[in-house]
């Protein structure tokens, strides 16, 4: 094994180890799987399809959120490299669950240390540690805040961010749906541009509307906002700023 899957591996393994051996540890997990069709990208090919896998972990200190896409070119005339991976690992320790101590006040949940470690090909490990709020709102399944600074694959401490993301469930007389989504802000400190993406997806219950269990079977539409995508600032002769837009089908296995 590589030192470069040594963190995946145990990261995946504590995700994913059996209930039996940590019934009082484990409170819940769950696993995604994903296909996603993207139009008009900037720097990236402008159309790909990614299979992505997604999975989340509820404990006994906190929880964990894990995120892999492998991002293909569909354009045969693109001469850059047409396959790309990328995944993330996002460990959070309650305050509230390791102290015991009852933090929630009006909609503020708890308040949590939160970890961002990713991997994009050819490239070394991001690390941005930060502060995590979560809330509690009328209408949102969930709703967090995340403050990080960043270490960034070039190995210096050179940036901060502000992370946010939600999930608000509704339904008509079409069947469920549910919009969930990321916003993401770095600040631009020192010579980073300023870096913003919203990415809002609306979710459709599939699986409930052809018979089946609710919950499982989505399919979607995702719009993908962003300024200076990638820290590379938006110039009339390289244009990183995009509105992109996409359909996907998932499928949850819990």
């Amino acid at each position: 094994m590589t030192a470069s899957s040594v963190l995946p591996a145990i990261s995946l393994y504590c995700l994913f180890s059996p209930p039996a051996q940590s019934n009082d540890f484990v409170n819940f997990q769950s696993i995604d799987t994903s296909l996603y069709v993207q139009f008009e990208n900037k720097i990236d090919p402008q159309k790909t399809i990614s299979p992505i896998v997604e999975a989340f972990g509820d404990y006994k200190i906190g929880d964990m959120y894990v995120y892999s896409i492998w991002q293909n070119a569909l354009q045969h005339d693109y001469n850059g490299d047409k396959s790309t991976y990328y995944y993330k690992f996002v460990p959070r320790l309650s305050a509230s669950k390791i102290t015991g101590y009852d933090f929630s006040y009006g909609p503020l949940k708890d308040i949590l240390f939160a970890q961002w470690i990713a991997k994009t090909k050819n490239m070394k490990y991001d690390y941005f540690p930060g502060i995590s709020l979560d809330w509690q709102v009328g209408g949102f399944s969930w709703l967090r805040t995340i403050f990080y600074v960043e270490n960034n694959a070039k190995g210096s401490w050179n940036d901060q961010r502000i992370h946010i993301d939600y999930g608000i469930p509704f339904n008509n007389r079409l069947g469920d749906f549910r919009v969930v989504g990321t916003f993401d802000y770095t600040l631009g400190r020192r010579d980073n541009p300023e870096m913003l993406e919203f990415k809002p997806e609306l979710h459709y219950d599939l699986g409930k509307q052809l018979g089946y269990q609710s919950g499982h079977l989505w399919t979607g539409v995702v719009v993908n906002l962003g300024k200076n995508k990638y820290k590379i600032k938006d110039t009339p002769y390289f244009r990183t700023n995009q509105f992109s837009y996409g359909m996907f089908i998932r499928y949850s296995f819990f």
